[in-house]
């Protein structure tokens, strides 16, 4: 593989490192301003508690503006009527403790929920009855059949519901986990598709001038491997379970910073591929357009891989531009000295 190859891989590689991480600031924005992540575990507490009814009420614009504006109401517990079991948990003190005002948490431990749950059962139906009968007051088949099938047969009693309630807990926010990654990776698609239609990041034209201009792809590939070298560019380390949510301010000033990153690439407008159909058919203009849009689809998901992808693929390359064939060393000629020694016979004694 030879070294044009290579420049050409990293440059590509490098670029859409950058848009990963653009994308992937914005999305943490997003998810920040919208309390996505709270609104995602109160999904995931209505199908926990076998309420997926409500989840309905909760949608809309309505409740996603009061939740951007940190207004009390902007999860809309209340819709879910006064009867909700995951209402009356979700506003336990123990939950509702764990934020601030106008926020809800976007992590919650399994044992503090499992606390909440039994002591709103306790408060509502009395502390002096078997788990069974807690259950059956509450009237919801599927989550006493659920909790009772966890139990099995061993004590009846508060303490064993408390910690089948943690047991189900934690198996449903394994799902939940892998609903919000897959939510993520279309956020950070239809980002990344934004992006690439504002900024002109086309994958397939880059690839194509990177390919026919040397300098230009050796002149990328240089500067990822630098940016890279220097940790100017470096995957965002994941957020460990129970952190407070972002500064939506911190990942404004995050992304403004990936923005100019990816301003320094060789992309943007006005579009060569756009100029050569300029006073051409309208058949030509829609033919560039559909390469276009190939592109900036292309570039879009790239950026959905994530920057993790991206930032181990350009390592990989990188040495393995480092590993190819070494030239053979030029080696100076050894000069063998002749070393004269005296006859046998002057080392005889004379008779």
């Amino acid at each position: 593989m030879t070294s044009h190859y290579l420049d050409v891989a990293i440059g590509l590689s490098y670029t859409f490192l950058a848009v990963s991480l653009l994308c992937s600031a914005t999305r943490e924005a997003i998810a920040s301003l919208f309390q996505t992540r709270a609104k995602v575990l109160l999904d995931g507490v209505l199908t926990l508690l076998h309420e997926q009814g409500g989840k309905p009420r909760l949608r809309g614009i309505v409740p996603s503006i009061k939740r951007f504006l940190r207004r009390d109401d902007g999860f809309g517990l209340a819709r879910l009527g006064a009867h909700s079991l995951s209402a009356a948990v979700m506003t336990h003190p123990l939950i509702t403790g764990m934020a601030q005002q106008g926020r809800m948490p976007s992590y919650i431990p399994s044992s503090i929920f499992a606390r909440a749950f039994v002591s709103t059962l306790t408060t509502r139906y009395g502390k002096a009855q078997t788990a069974a009968i807690l259950l059956a007051n509450v009237g919801n088949e599927g989550l006493s059949r659920t909790l009772l099938a966890i139990m099995g047969e061993g004590p009846d009693d508060l303490a064993a519901l408390e910690n089948a309630v943690r047991i189900w807990y934690e198996t449903v926010m394994e799902r939940i986990t892998g609903w919000y990654k897959r939510r993520s990776q279309f956020v950070l698609f239809c980002v990344g598709l934004f992006y690439a239609c504002a900024m002109n990041i086309d994958a397939l034209d880059l690839s194509q001038r990177l390919w026919r201009d040397d300098g230009a792809s050796a002149r990328l590939a240089q500067q990822g491997a630098d940016s890279v070298a220097a940790g100017r560019v470096t995957p965002p380390p994941a957020a460990p379970a129970g952190a407070p949510p972002a500064d939506p301010l911190a990942k404004a000033m995050e992304v403004k910073k990936d923005v100019q990153a990816v301003q320094a690439l060789p992309i943007g407008w006005p579009s060569p591929r756009f100029e050569g159909a300029g006073g051409k058919s309208v058949g030509a203009f829609l033919a560039a357009l559909a390469f276009a849009l190939m592109g900036w689809i292309v570039t879009a998901f790239a950026s959905s891989l994530g920057a993790p992808f991206w930032f181990d693929g350009i390592g990989w390359l990188l040495a393995l531009r480092g590993t190819g064939a070494k030239p053979p060393a030029e080696t100076a000629p050894v000069v063998i000295e002749a070393i004269k020694l005296p006859p046998l016979s002057a080392g005889k004694p004379s008779a």
